[in-house]
């Protein structure tokens, strides 16, 4: 099992609604503890999560090559290990998938993009920051049978030196084309992410997606 950490909601509600964050390359689940507080969502509990492969003191999801390509063998591998803590979190927190929301990071935006979708299984909602899709010629055959439920939220700076936003901007129009429903969003940022209007559009995005959740246990 990947190694986390489950934050309780600050004002707990029976619907249990939670979000899963992955972070970037090289970073930690402690990296990005302290923007929880920071996303204003106090109904939300979270959990934070390592990352399967070391990486210099750090965690990586997966290997990136000397030309820049991504190891779609690692990103596979990450995928199998992502899918079960996923399934453990559901019957930890005694929720459905359309209560927990994917939040990631660069190659943590890899990774949530890539869980949903191809997965069978609705989420309340996706963010994905500063990152981009692997394997994108898959599509739509790979696509889950849960794409027409699964909502995202994609944000990147234009400013980016890391990832230079014309590629994702490209995939997310191909992928909206396709029938995914992504909700693309610019901000004059590095590969960061933006404390105000970034900041504010993730809590938005999730506290709608929250509202929008079917009722149920």
């Amino acid at each position: 099992m990947l190694e986390h950490e489950i934050i309780p909601a600050a004002q707990p509600s029976a619907e249990g609604y939670h979000c899963l964050v992955l972070h970037g390359l090289g970073d930690s689940m402690a990296g990005w503890k302290p923007v929880v507080p920071m996303l204003g969502l106090p109904r939300v509990g979270f959990v934070v999560a390592n990352a399967p492969m070391e990486y210099y003191g750090g965690w990586s999801w997966f290997d990136i090559h000397p030309d820049m390509s991504i190891d779609d063998d690692h990103v596979r591998a990450s995928r199998v290990r992502l899918a079960e803590l996923i399934a453990h979190l559901l019957t930890t927190l005694r929720i459905p998938s359309e209560r927990l929301l994917l939040c990631g990071f660069s190659q943590g935006c890899v990774m949530v993009v890539d869980a949903a979708l191809r997965s069978d299984a609705a989420f309340a909602g996706v963010v994905g920051i500063s990152g981009f899709v692997a394997m994108p010629d898959e599509y739509p055959a790979a696509f889950g049978r849960a794409l027409a439920q699964q909502r995202l939220l994609l944000t990147h700076g234009r400013l980016d030196g890391m990832i230079p936003i014309a590629y994702p901007r490209a995939q997310a129009q191909r992928l909206h084309g396709l029938g995914a429903a992504i909700d693309w969003r610019e901000y004059d940022k590095e590969h960061t992410l933006d404390p105000s209007r970034e900041l504010a559009d993730i809590r938005a995005f999730v506290t709608a997606r929250v509202a929008a959740a079917p009722p149920g246990p």
